[in-house]
């Protein structure tokens, strides 16, 4: 199954869209990921309590496609603004995310 080292990010944030919008195709914000200059997929975020669609990989570009609620906005950012390395991983629908390596205790970051 697909994982990629993600070394680069852009955030977008809508203005326009309403935050009680409970609609699983209307993202309220997005970070876009990148290995070096390829993108590899997005984190989308959506309104809570909105029925989130399942992760897709998209086999053909290679590219993974993840979606949260917008409670997690913060702690997403902060992994990648944090972290190193950061892996962008699809093992099925129901096993996709963002994740980091082995870190070692008390690293005081």
């Amino acid at each position: 199954m697909p994982s990629f080292k993600i070394d680069k990010y852009s955030v977008r944030i809508w203005s326009s869209r309403k935050t009680n919008n409970l609609n699983p195709g209307v993202a309220l914000a997005g970070i876009y990921l990148y290995q070096g200059t390829k993108y590899r997929g997005y984190a989308y975020f959506f309104a809570e309590d909105t029925p989130l669609a399942q992760p897709v990989y998209n086999s053909s570009t290679g590219q993974v496609f993840v979606h949260y609620n917008l409670s997690q906005f913060d702690a997403v950012l902060d992994i990648l603004r944090n972290e190193s390395p950061i892996y962008l991983y699809y093992h099925s629908p129901s096993n996709a995310g963002l994740n980091t390596s082995k870190e070692p205790v008390g690293e005081n970051e």
